[in-house]
């Protein structure tokens, strides 16, 4: 077993929202979409299965729709998976604790990801952006926000690809309430509520 030390600046201690706001600590209701609270049962759509709702959905802070606004790491980490081959563009994170614990944290409905797996991340890295006008117009103003979720467990394996492992989250997989708890973080205990 190869041991890598970890220096104590390295653990995500503090966690920051993932959004340009003036205080990325505090949490606020008016930041979170309606109907994107974490644990409501989203109703089957498209080729969507009914679901409970495993993150919260943040707002673009832009002051005008579709605005190209900077998404963060939400804490120190390492990038684990990310894929942007579509609206379900996601990034992964890999943060782990002073305690010994680990956890993910999930950005899904970005664009323009700047970065790859094995990159270190602090909570000042932007790792990509809001959806821009022109892909909301080809999508669907819906996806106006990001979808951010804090999982307990290390997310699936969904393949390979260019020999390295790729992961996603268990999100739409979540059918039953004790599955929501077992697998997934109610994102806003990591902030500070105000």
């Amino acid at each position: 077993m190869l041991f890598l030390p970890l220096w104590p600046e390295f653990f995500a201690d503090v966690f920051y929202l993932p959004i340009a706001v003036q205080n990325r600590r505090v949490f606020k209701e008016s930041y979170v979409s309606p109907a994107g609270e974490f644990g409501i049962w989203r109703k089957p759509y498209k080729k969507l299965r009914g679901h409970y709702h495993a993150g919260i959905d943040f707002k673009n802070p832009g002051n005008t729709s579709g605005a190209l606004e900077p998404v963060f790491a939400c804490a120190n980490g390492v990038v684990l998976s990310t894929s942007s081959s579509n609206s379900s563009s996601y990034v992964i994170i890999r943060h782990s604790l002073r305690s010994g614990a680990v956890v993910y944290s999930a950005y899904t409905h970005i664009c323009d990801i700047v970065v790859s797996p094995g990159d270190s991340v602090t909570h000042l890295s932007v790792i990509g952006s809001f959806i821009d006008r022109q892909k909301l117009d080809k999508w669907g103003e819906y996806l106006n926000h990001i979808h951010f979720e804090m999982l307990k467990t290390k997310p699936k394996s969904a393949g390979f690809a260019g020999g390295r492992e790729i992961f996603s989250s268990y999100s739409v997989d979540i059918t039953k309430k004790k599955d929501l708890g077992d697998y997934f973080y109610n994102p806003e205990i990591f902030f500070i509520r105000k």
